[in-house]
């Protein structure tokens, strides 16, 4: 029997198989390979994840980079994963190009820099299921925007700030459909997760790991929690140590949901340096 070739796979594979890598390898390597493969690459669902490392180290500009690549999807673009830094330009350029996201996780940084522009923008987005924000700033804002504009939105993960009694109440009020919540690594006493658990009826998935404010060994937060598809509160207790931080993607390595877990996996991945080559592809 004759040995079957790589480049002689179906066009729809190579396209499923490659829109799976990381941008690194989609731009220098794979159109390297041969034809079909290039070919392959080009296609714009090659480009629907659009997971974009912490940082870019390279001679072009991030808001280049980003452009470059937002580009490639032409407009296909379902889940993104911004840089940890870039400019408001950026923000508004993949608001408008990127219409068909379900998935979205803005950066700390971009959280803070852009906190008075991100809730309208983010209601752009009609289809989007998750929001993943690596800080709570303006969250209550969004709540009520996502509660008038979204209704498929179905995830919610926040880290790194003080989950208090308003966040909780507007949680339960303004989005008390959620499936999956995730509040990692953040001030949340127990209370207002008592408040949350007795509200939102449709949790399935609820992380609360590492938070301060609650015992992870709680007798009433397990009895209410008992219902929950996956519960976790590890790490959790009622002290208030000293804060600290950790990769978003700790917050999401046992979800087992149908979201895209390999965007959430793939999230902060290994700074890499660019070079010019890609700009000749």
């Amino acid at each position: 029997m004759e040995e079957r070739k790589w480049e002689d796979m179906n066009s729809d594979c190579l396209v499923n198989i490659f829109g799976r890598l990381e941008l690194k390898s989609k731009v220098l390597v794979i159109p390297l390979v041969c034809k079909p493969w290039y070919q392959a690459v080009h296609n714009p669902l090659c480009w629907e994840r659009l997971i974009f490392p912490r940082t870019i180290l390279g001679p072009r500009s991030q808001t280049e980079l980003i452009k470059f690549f937002v580009n490639r999807s032409q407009r296909c673009a379902t889940s993104l994963a911004l840089l940890d830094m870039c400019d408001r330009e950026d923000l508004v350029y993949v608001s408008e190009e990127c219409p068909d996201l379900k998935m979205l996780f803005l950066p700390y940084g971009v959280c803070m820099e852009h906190k008075d522009i991100i809730p309208n923008l983010i209601v752009k987005w009609k289809k989007l299921e998750s929001l993943l924000l690596g800080c709570i700033t303006c969250v209550k804002e969004i709540l009520e925007l996502i509660h008038i504009h979204l209704p498929s939105f179905i995830c919610l993960c926040l880290t790194n700030g003080d989950v208090d009694g308003e966040t909780a109440s507007a949680i339960v009020s303004l989005i008390p459909n959620v499936k999956c919540l995730f509040i990692n690594q953040a001030k949340l006493k127990k209370e207002d997760l008592l408040l949350i658990l007795r509200g939102c009826k449709r949790l399935e998935y609820l992380d609360v790991r590492n938070c301060t404010g609650f015992d992870e060994g709680d007798d009433e937060i397990l009895r209410l929690a008992s219902g929950i598809k996956n519960f976790q509160c590890d790490g959790s207790t009622a002290k208030d140590p000293l804060s600290f931080m950790h990769e978003f993607n700790e917050l999401v390595l046992q979800m087992d949901i149908e979201i895209d877990l390999d965007f959430l996996d793939a999230i902060g991945g290994d700074d890499f340096q660019w070079d010019e080559y890609q700009w000749e592809l």
